[in-house]
């Protein structure tokens, strides 16, 4: 379980580094990556309530 969380927080960062170096307007990345980081600590905090397998 803890392998698929963390292949979700790498699909996340590859997302959020494309929102960085996107052409979208500034405001729109802004709030898109936010957006990103909002999931990425939701998904941290599920990550540690996980038991290690």
């Amino acid at each position: 379980m803890k392998a698929e969380l963390q292949e979700l927080m790498n699909m996340l960062r590859k997302l959020q580094g494309a929102i960085d170096f996107g052409n979208a307007p500034m405001a729109e990345r802004e709030e898109l990556a936010g957006d990103v980081t909002d999931i990425m600590d939701a998904l941290f905090e599920v990550m540690k309530k996980v038991p290690d397998e």
